[in-house]
């Protein structure tokens, strides 16, 4: 068991590095996890980077065998080409052992200002449904 634990983790809300904290639940000990983590350089999060491939390390880890993470995700439009970065991050995931379950695209409603009629606004984000498979 890990120095805290997971179950020191259950019921409670904790502010802290995602990375940091993980390290310290159990390894297999999460059925699921849901989450939509900023993505390309859609937002500013007050100088905080995105270390993905730690964080998708590290969700591995902690996901029971059979568990699930639905990873949320979106590309930015840079010169009218998408970036690809949820392509990267879902082979990423399978490179680590997650099997890519399902692939959901969804729109998110969003109300456009009457003068940007013209602007191509993309509204599509992907849903990664993310297995770890039993052995």
């Amino acid at each position: 068991m890990k120095k805290n634990g997971t179950d020191s983790f259950i019921d409670k809300i904790t502010l802290g590095n995602c990375i940091d904290i993980m390290k310290k639940f159990d390894d297999n000990s999460i059925d699921l996890t849901i989450t939509s983590p900023p993505y390309d350089n859609l937002r500013v999060y007050k100088g905080y980077n995105f270390p993905f491939e730690s964080i998708a390390t590290q969700l591995y880890r902690v996901t029971k065998e059979g568990g699930i993470v639905v990873w949320v995700v979106s590309d930015a439009t840079v010169n009218g080409n998408e970036t690809g970065t949820s392509f990267r991050q879902a082979l990423y995931f399978q490179s680590i052992g997650f099997n890519l379950h399902d692939t959901m695209i969804f729109r998110k409603k969003i109300q456009f200002h009457k003068y940007i009629v013209s602007a191509i606004i993309t509204n599509l984000n992907l849903c990664l449904y993310l297995a770890r498979e039993l052995c």
